[in-house]
């Protein structure tokens, strides 16, 4: 696992497992696996913790990401880990759906509407809506038309994470290129990220911060809940946060100038009240 990238699809583990991971630096993993291994069934493994010998190490996977077929309509749908229903394109870049004015002004953390889950990519699990877009998947397999709202921003950072973690090469390459702010090294280390064999959950419980504008916007995704001993409730949410930005006419993810860092991968929450499910 690369240290500071979204994490809140980890696979669960037991909590030693956990606690070790979050220990283990970003070098041995490196030695393990390619890039990361984000983004894979459920959740997060980030629960701080020990000093314990590293894991055994990660095999790396060997499925590989469909190319985009230009097809629209839907194969038979699936679910996710946590039972939530995704429908499943024919086109494996994803299926933009019709686009509809919103029926009035929405609140900051009011979801989307016409929210729709898809399967991309054999394992992603992208928002899309008919509200806030995307309003098309262009050629590249990038999704585009994504509205400038606080529903917008968390579309686009849904669809930027699981097409970079998801998609075949060239789909990465074109997301860094031009949907990625950043360092030159953490998109080098992004680069050539290899989707796992389990499905990504969908981030379904989303919260978009207070400090929003219109061209700035960060954004919340949690998995959950996981069971853990660790936390009175006997259970936790692991949250990714986003710092998204609008430029040229899209939302793209900004990583910091310091690169990718503890302070932009994911954390355990125990409670997400207040938050909202889409």
């Amino acid at each position: 696992m690369m240290m500071g990238t979204p994490l809140a699809a980890m696979p669960p583990q037991d909590d030693q497992q956990r606690k070790r991971w979050y220990r283990r630096p970003w070098w041995l993993i490196a030695a393990a696996v390619v890039v990361i291994t984000a983004l894979v069934f459920a959740v997060a493994q980030t629960t701080g913790g020990s000093d314990d010998a590293a894991p055994p190490p990660v095999s790396t996977p060997s499925f590989t990401p469909p190319p985009s077929t230009g097809l629209d309509g839907y194969l038979p749908d699936t679910v996710d880990g946590y039972g939530q229903r995704l429908r499943v394109p024919n086109n494996p870049a994803g299926l933009a759906l019709p686009q509809q004015k919103r029926r009035g002004e929405t609140d900051l953390n009011a979801p989307a509407e016409g929210v729709q889950w898809q399967q991309i990519y054999g394992r992603g699990a992208a928002v899309f809506s008919t509200s806030d877009g995307p309003s098309s998947i262009d050629a590249a397999g990038l999704a585009q038309g994504i509205a400038q709202t606080p529903q917008g921003s968390a579309i686009a950072a849904s669809q930027i994470v699981n097409r970079l973690y998801f998609g075949p090469p060239q789909v990465q390459q074109k997301v860094l290129a031009d949907q990625v702010l950043g360092p030159d090294s953490a998109k080098e280390s992004l680069a050539g990220f290899s989707g796992r064999t389990q499905q990504l959950p969908a981030t379904t419980t989303i919260r978009i911060d207070p400090q929003y504008v219109d061209t700035f916007s960060r954004v919340s995704l949690a998995v959950g809940p996981i069971s853990s001993a660790d936390y009175p409730s006997g259970q936790y949410y692991s949250v990714s946060t986003m710092t998204m930005v609008w430029d040229g006419g899209q939302w793209k993810w900004r990583i910091p100038a310091d690169g990718l860092t503890a302070a932009t991968g994911s954390s355990p929450v125990e409670s997400v009240t207040g938050w909202t499910q889409w």
